[in-house]
């Protein structure tokens, strides 16, 4: 495993460096709605779109990117032990490689009491198998998220973000908070601008 950086790259990027990115990543490798296990893509690169009451979740060893986008009111995504399932039989969880991300959850909304509930599944899951991993809860705005692991980079995108809002933030946690109600950076992980 060469190409294993240990340090992921997460960044905040505006919509047109997002859809830039992602033209280069092939439409079969996009996760697309209605937003259960079946539409979880397994690839070198990976993406999804409008992330708003949903939770991301992403586990890669540097080779390869399992990214589900799961809806919290499909009734398909009600039982978190099928996710659970599903994502034993798709990744070696004993990989020492492996690491996570999880993106999503709108706290106390009425659309989608489960919201929370879901992504909350997601960091359990993580932390009983082990796995490193970052994430970035709540936040007022709907997100977009891709892959790569040519570059070992997560991008992160939002219609508010641009490439002005770096004059205002010391550095780029700063901006991370500014949009996410919760940020957990792994030692694995690295902010970036």
């Amino acid at each position: 495993m060469d190409n294993i950086s240990f340090k992921s790259r997460i960044r905040l990027v505006p919509p047109a460096e997002f859809q830039k990115a992602v033209s280069l990543i092939s439409e079969k490798n996009f996760v697309k709605y209605p937003w259960t296990v079946k539409q979880s893509i397994i690839a070198d690169k990976a993406y999804t779109k409008d992330i708003y009451d949903c939770t991301v979740c992403g586990f890669t060893d540097g080779q390869k990117v399992l990214l589900n986008h799961i809806c919290p009111t499909n009734i398909e995504n009600y039982d978190f032990n099928q996710i659970a399932q599903f994502i034993k039989n798709k990744v070696n969880l004993s990989n020492e490689y492996l690491q996570g991300f999880i993106l999503g959850s709108k706290p106390n909304s009425p659309d989608s009491p489960r919201s929370t509930t879901l992504f909350d599944k997601f960091v359990e899951f993580m932390k009983q198998y082990k796995i490193p991993f970052s994430a970035f809860k709540g936040g007022s705005y709907e997100n977009n998220v891709a892959y790569s692991s040519l570059q070992d980079e997560w991008l992160i995108s939002n219609a508010v973000v641009n490439d002005n809002m770096k004059q205002y933030f010391k550095n780029p946690y700063q901006l991370f908070e500014r949009f996410f109600d919760k940020v957990k950076v792994s030692t694995l992980d690295d902010i970036s601008w």
